[in-house]
């Protein structure tokens, strides 16, 4: 497997991951022109398909655009793709490239192994992704306020993790959010706090194997550092060790890393 973060956080989210000779996106919420200069300067394939997480605009906002442009298939949840042809949020597409994935059910692409899950987010019908190929599987799950047993056992066994570590707590408070949006950003259908993320992988990770990304950073109320700083402590808490921890970089592509 292959994998690179295109952008990451609350301007949009972008991911590449490069399993059994086909390349996928999971989500593509930043523009099409931002995405494809990202594929083409890594020197990766085209998008064989994009996995929508959810129809919030800063996971979709580029999707239609790369799919016309590659003639990518686009997969999303019962619920979400209802909302998405409701609103015509990407645009025209061919029939043949709207995907409906149901969550808990595989799908088999080529040697890939593809799995929705539930996540518990402010959507329509919120999912993360488990991609497996032999022995190795990539999971990303972001935006959701807390994570349910079946979330937790999903997250487990990864060789790439990629996971929400949205906002510190305090900042939030002190911040200039409505007080509206504070509750629902802190709520169970938010998103995770940076203590939350590090309580989370200590449960899930395996130790020396998972490489963990932290995704989805708030700009307003989180900072990479903060985000890192957090969560190693929680882990070193918990004698814990990841293969490795890094923050996502918001708007421009990581290094390519290949498992």
């Amino acid at each position: 497997m292959d994998f690179f973060t295109i952008a990451s956080g609350s301007a949009g989210n972008a991911y590449y991951l490069g399993v059994g000779g086909q390349s996928f996106l999971i989500d593509a919420g930043v523009s099409g022109k931002k995405i494809e200069h990202a594929i083409a300067k890594k020197g990766v394939r085209k998008p064989d398909g994009i996995f929508i997480t959810h129809e919030h605009r800063d996971h979709i906002s580029g999707a239609g655009i790369v799919a016309r442009k590659f003639g990518a298939a686009v997969y999303a949840s019962p619920l979400t793709w209802r909302y998405l042809l409701r609103h015509k949020s990407l645009g025209a597409l061919k029939e043949e490239q709207v995907k409906v994935i149901e969550p808990n059910v595989p799908l088999v692409l080529g040697d890939a192994e593809i799995t929705a899950f539930d996540l518990s987010h402010d959507a329509s019908q919120p999912v993360g992704y488990v991609f497996c190929c032999r022995e190795n599987k990539a999971v990303f799950a972001t935006d959701f306020g807390y994570a349910t047993d079946d979330v937790k056992s999903r997250l487990k066994n990864a060789s790439v993790l990629l996971l929400e570590s949205n906002h510190d707590p305090e900042m939030l408070q002190r911040g200039r959010y409505h007080p509206s949006l504070k509750v629902r950003v802190a709520g169970n259908r938010g998103h995770l706090s940076n203590a939350q993320a590090g309580m989370l992988l200590a449960e899930v990770i395996s130790p020396g194997k998972t490489h963990v990304f932290l995704a989805h950073l708030s700009e307003e109320n989180n900072t990479p550092m903060l985000a890192f700083d957090t969560v190693s402590r929680v882990l070193d808490g918990n004698n814990i060790a990841a293969a490795r921890l890094e923050v996502a970089e918001r708007h421009i592509p990581g290094e390519m890393f290949s498992f």
